[in-house]
């Protein structure tokens, strides 16, 4: 391979202005450097310059553009060179990488492969570059789903590091972390746990506790304890998942506030109040410097704080908080936007769980209407404010209101679930308990006989549900002068009830 001066000129000053971080400058040149390269007639030189012009379209995420100077740079190389050349190691390298990053799997697949082949007969089976290698393609193979394969790539790169580096090494740390990946990916989060608290522990040791790598297995990790239900765990891994994010991120910047409020969180699953406040508190002050008091991402901070003070038991700080945080979204973004609608649901939810049927009705019906116009009738979001709306009538003795919208959900589950759907049963049961309160008895009977045999069959004949139809049936029968009937079927009841209390 001769090179010519021209040649020569154009690429180093195209990898100059990549080192300068001028990459307007750095494609003028490489270009010049390719065109010089294909007078020359030297394919090789040519190679080389595709390949950098490809690595500077890469670098730019200019991944369509990178593509066919990849790929011509490998056709030459293989067609020129010996295949375990190393020009040829970086053509697949480079064309692998870059169909990863593409969402190209399938297509990374081969070269991957390739390189795979290459290093094992180059180097051995045992070597750690065999290893990387090994580890792309089960990365490739994971973000295709195919998990199983995936595992056994990684368990076999897991073992050839181990072995050449040592079980203590931050790429044995990778590799755990990969492979805890896979577990979450199949919702199997018991395994995986310990996975990631080995990796971290690790990394730790071997690059350092303020390391940015350590950033994405913390953030797993404390996931995957939230998930198991280990809060005081959870709540250790963000601490120090804040802490690396202040260190390598600027104190206010955005990811270092959502970090605060997830460790609020946590500490809120704790039952730490003033903690989950005091952070709380803190992301907002920054949320409002940034955004202004009245911006919908403070007043989701205000929901926040208010949902602390209602953990806590403190109702009417936390009234005062949704209201408010209500007000600040349906001023900035409308009644009707997606803000709006969910503080309206925090505030409906306050009022409804403490038994404020009253203040709690005008926000369900509101609720309901926005969601019918939105997401429609059938949705399962709209029907559950209907459902709750339709508490908040049968707790005010509003039987007329709940009697319409029962029939109303009663008829669109049917056309939505089937007609033998629990939540079908469900209105049967609301409608034959208003209807046995009007004393239409006949009526009634009816709709308890089709809510205890939808549920019977949906849920079993030992459910709490059908406990609760045989207590209504039980009093119906009562009035209607069957006593015999109705002390069995409460005697039924209460057996049920009795034994699922037990469980």
């Amino acid at each position: 391979m001769s090179i010519n001066k021209e040649w020569k000129s154009y690429f180093d000053q195209g990898n100059q202005a990549i080192e300068a971080g001028n990459y307007e400058q750095a494609e003028t040149m490489l270009k010049a450097a390719l065109s010089s390269a294909e007078r020359g007639q030297d394919e090789l030189i040519t190679a080389t310059s595709l390949d950098r012009l490809g690595e500077l379209y890469f670098e730019m995420e200019q991944y369509d553009q990178a593509e066919p100077h990849f790929k011509r740079a490998l056709g030459i190389r293989e067609r020129l060179l010996k295949p375990h050349d190393d020009a040829v190691v970086s053509s697949l390298n480079n064309l692998s990488a870059l169909y990863f990053f593409q969402g190209k799997h399938d297509q990374a697949e081969a070269p991957c492969r390739k390189l795979c082949e290459i290093y094992e007969a180059v180097l051995g089976k045992d070597h750690a570059e065999v290893a990387t290698s090994v580890n792309n393609l089960a990365l490739i193979y994971s973000a295709q789903g195919k998990n199983q394969e995936a595992r056994g790539l990684f368990e076999r790169a897991l073992a050839i590091k181990e072995k050449a580096l040592g079980r203590e090494h931050p790429e044995v740390g990778d590799i755990l972390h990969n492979i805890a990946n896979i577990c979450i990916s199949e919702t199997n989060y018991e395994e995986a746990e310990p996975l990631l608290t080995e990796a971290v522990g690790i990394l730790e040791n071997t690059i350092g506790s303020d390391h940015a790598d350590l950033i994405p297995i913390l953030t797993s990790l404390a996931a995957v304890s939230q998930v198991n239900g280990n809060h005081k765990a959870t709540s250790k891994h963000l601490e120090k998942l804040l802490a690396l994010k202040e260190i390598n991120l600027a104190p206010n910047h955005p990811e270092v506030v959502d970090c605060i409020i997830n460790l609020a969180s946590s500490y809120l699953y704790e039952g730490r109040f003033a903690d989950a406040e005091r952070l709380y508190k803190r992301a907002m002050g920054i949320r409002e410097r940034a955004k202004g008091r009245q911006s919908p991402e403070v007043a989701e901070i205000i929901a926040a704080i208010a949902f602390v003070h209602q953990s806590d038991n403190k109702y009417l700080l936390a009234e005062n908080l949704y209201k408010e945080a209500l007000a600040i979204c349906e001023q900035s973004r409308g009644q009707k936007s997606p803000e709006a609608e969910a503080r309206l649901w925090d505030l409906a939810c306050l009022y409804h769980n403490n038994a404020r049927y009253q203040k709690a009705e005008p926000l369900w019906q509101r609720l309901s209407k926005l969601r019918e116009e939105t997401l429609g009738a059938e949705h399962p979001d709209t029907q559950a404010c209907m459902d709750s709306l339709t508490i908040c009538y049968l707790q005010q003795t509003k039987y007329k209101e709940a009697e319409e919208l029962l029939n109303k959900l009663k008829k669109l589950r049917e056309e939505t679930l089937g007609p033998d759907h629990q939540d079908v049963a469900a209105c049967m049961h609301y409608l034959a308990e208003i209807m046995r309160h009007d004393g239409r008895f006949d009526q009634a009977e009816g709709y308890y006989k089709r809510a205890l045999d939808i549920r019977t069959k949906a849920l079993g004949p030992n459910h709490p549900e059908v406990a609760h139809s045989l207590e209504g049936y039980a009093l119906l029968l009562a009035a209607t002068y069957r006593e015999m009937e109705a002390e069995h079927m409460k005697v039924c009841a209460e057996a049920i009830l009795k034994a699922s209390a037990q469980r």
